[in-house]
């Protein structure tokens, strides 16, 4: 007796395409980046490959869609582009805000901590294109600092690419062997919040002491 087929089930593309990237991001999360694969992210999601290839034109085009809807970045450039320039003695608070939110969405996100550490783990032309745009969005941000240091011997860009690079190190080392890093253990919210407090004593000096260089 033949057995009578299933009603054929349409799929939603929207929320497949969603499955797809969240399921990148479990594997991810679980594995890291040595567990991902077209084949493997298909089979963890119930989608064939051919279909993958239907939704996004090709692997590298998913791990981009993937990225970018994770980024911390992109909604923090977009409220920039959509919302008035801060003035520039609003600066120093904006950025120290900014830094500040982005080491608690970093601490608080394995998921992120395995996809920037993935970027930084292996030469990839997609993820190093993906990193160039993220600092091309980033430029008009940076660029509202560069005249309040023109007149001083401070690269303002260099201490935000050390607050950054720092808050990524402690994160890592807390998270991945619970370790401290200078004394500093953010797995104690008290030490949290010394380091969130620095983030801005940091950025704030060092707007200062610009501003007293170019007075005398």
């Amino acid at each position: 007796m033949n057995q009578r087929k299933r009603p054929y089930k349409r799929r939603n593309p929207e929320l497949t395409k969603q499955t797809l990237v969240d399921t990148v991001g479990q594997i991810l999360t679980e594995q890291g980046y040595q567990g991902l694969g077209v084949n493997k992210i298909g089979y963890r999601a119930g989608v064939s490959k051919k279909m993958i290839y239907w939704y996004f034109d090709s692997y590298n085009d998913l791990i981009r869609a993937y990225i970018r809807a994770r980024d911390f970045w992109r909604p923090v450039f977009e409220r920039f582009g959509l919302a008035k320039p801060p003035k520039k003695e609003e600066l120093p608070d904006y950025i120290s805000d900014i830094f500040q939110e982005q080491f608690k969405s970093f601490y608080n996100n394995p998921e992120l901590q395995k996809m920037i550490l993935w970027q930084i783990s292996e030469p990839n032309a997609m993820l190093r294109k993906i990193s160039e745009e993220r600092e091309a969005e980033a430029e008009p941000i940076a660029e509202l600092t560069d005249s309040h240091f023109k007149d001083s011997d401070i690269n303002f860009r260099a201490v935000l690419a050390l607050v950054l690079g720092g808050i990524y190190y402690v994160v890592w080392h807390a998270n991945t062997n619970k370790s401290k890093v200078c004394g500093i253990d953010i797995n104690q919210e008290r030490d949290r919040e010394a380091l969130q407090k620095a983030i801005r004593q940091v950025i704030h000096s060092v707007w200062k002491s610009a501003a007293t260089e170019q007075k005398k």
